[in-house]
């Protein structure tokens, strides 16, 4: 898998050498997406290349972080949960693997809680 490092942050590519969203930071896969383009519609779901999530297991990745920058909606999954409940699909020639939203955590900063007025 083909990397560029900027400090602490490894930007990682795609198997053709585009720019991959993905970066490694420390313990974390993060990916900054627009969900109404890059969120799979049925089942609903975030998908990322076999080579990016072999790069963050290599990587000693743990959490896996997908931030919607349309929504502001953050979605964190455990790495080992998309090896284990991850479907394997073929989506623009490239083997990936999609992890439905009902193994992602969800976290909402716009949304209201009990307490606020």
């Amino acid at each position: 898998m083909n990397a560029i490092q900027h400090g602490n942050v490894v930007h990682l590519l795609l198997a053709d050498g585009r720019p991959s969203g993905c970066v490694l930071d420390g313990w974390r896969l993060v990916r900054r997406v627009r969900g109404s383009v890059h969120m799979l519609k049925r089942p609903p779901a975030w998908s990322f290349e076999l080579g990016i999530l072999e790069a963050a297991h290599e990587a000693r990745v743990s959490v896996v972080e997908v931030c919607d920058v349309e929504t502001g909606v953050t979605y964190t999954a455990p790495l080992p949960s998309l090896w284990r409940h991850g479907i394997r699909i073929q989506r623009d020639g490239t083997q990936q693997l999609a992890l439905e939203l009902r193994f992602w955590h969800v976290h909402n900063p716009r949304q209201p809680t009990l307490f606020d007025a």
